[in-house]
């Protein structure tokens, strides 16, 4: 199935908070679509929507043909440019509490929520962190563009380049892993070393479902984590410090999966594909305390490529893990991070 390239009009209509009433969409006729009418190119070519709306939209006037208003009969060459009014579908259900904690002429750093994504794509073309910093942030960022980024539900430090210099010069400290980050996070059960190195290789696992999972694999690449126990909380949990000394995807979830102490409300690694995906169509039948898994990167060191300083960026923990980890203990507080 197609769609229409989302290419924003200069006419969009905005409203008071600067999103989009509705956008306008447009595409080429392809030759298979030569000499076709204007209402059998849609049909044809979009068909996330049936032939009799695409009608209505185009003899209601919401559909243009090189700039021009069209009919549904109307004949279509190769080359032509279709546009298309449509309504902005609401944004998805996210968490836009997040925080610049740093920012220079050069770099940005936020701590992010959770249920927020980096960047983003389709219905999410609005809903993540970049384009809100573009676009919707007092003052904006318009410049800004990810260095690095975490998963939809791991909070913390996310940085960001407003030129490419500084981008291409960061981004290049990362390849070499001059960049030292520190992670915390809530495990299942209590590590029984205080200290431990992860010395596991990642790679993709098949899943008959179509689920997208990482796992420790013989064939992978290799991949250590280091692992300090802050605190237990007997019987069930510890709060970890956690220092990736690679950059897996997945890899802090795959190491602390694969050492029997998964991280707390990930249930992408402690569920079955079916369960897991029975859990994605359903999330309200989870009871869990955590809507995520309880990863949060609290400190990120870089290079500073203009200032020419090491350059500590930190995010305060989480609320939601925060509030976790006093239904474990009501006497927790960030005094124990220490």
């Amino acid at each position: 199935m197609q769609r229409l390239d989302r290419n924003i009009h200069p006419n969009a209509q905005q409203n008071r908070c600067g999103r989009f009433i509705f956008m306008i969409v447009s595409s080429k006729v392809t030759a298979v679509f030569h000499q076709k009418s204007l209402l059998d190119y849609l049909a044809g070519r979009f068909t996330y929507q049936p032939r009799d709306t695409w009608q209505a939209r185009i003899e209601a006037g919401e559909v243009t043909c090189n700039g021009r208003s069209a009919t549904p009969h109307q004949t279509v060459r190769q080359g032509d440019l279709i546009a298309c009014e449509l309504p902005e579908p609401p944004l998805p259900d996210i968490n836009l509490d997040y925080q610049v904690v740093y920012a220079d002429d050069w770099l940005l750093a936020v701590n992010k929520p959770g249920n927020l994504r980096s960047h983003g794509s389709g219905r999410f073309v609005q809903a993540n962190l970049v384009y809100q910093l573009r676009h919707n942030h007092a003052p904006p960022y318009p410049e800004a563009t990810l260095i690095n980024r975490l998963d939809r539900d791991t909070s913390g430090v996310v940085l960001l380049a407003r030129d490419t210099d500084t981008l291409r010069e960061v981004q290049a400290q990362f390849a070499t892993r001059t960049v030292e980050k520190t992670y915390l996070a809530v495990v299942d059960g209590i590590p029984a070393a205080a200290v431990q190195t992860i010395d596991r290789p990642i790679g993709r696992v098949p899943s008959a479902e179509g689920v997208y999972r990482f796992g420790v694999v013989d064939d992978g690449k290799p991949a250590q984590t280091v692992v300090e126990v802050i605190r237990p909380f007997p019987p069930h949990h510890a709060l970890v410090r956690l220092i990736p000394k690679t950059g897996r995807t997945h890899q802090l979830r795959v190491h602390l999966a694969a050492i029997g102490h998964p991280i707390a409300g990930d249930r992408l690694y402690t569920l079955s594909d079916a369960d897991f995906l029975a859990w994605c169509e359903d999330k309200s039948r989870d009871g869990g305390l955590l809507a995520r898994q309880a990863l949060h990167c609290a400190a990120t060191t870089i290079w500073h490529p203009q200032q020419k300083r090491p350059l500590i960026l930190t995010a305060p923990l989480a609320s939601d893990i925060r509030t976790f980890l006093q239904t474990l203990d009501p006497t927790f507080t960030d005094d124990d991070l220490i």
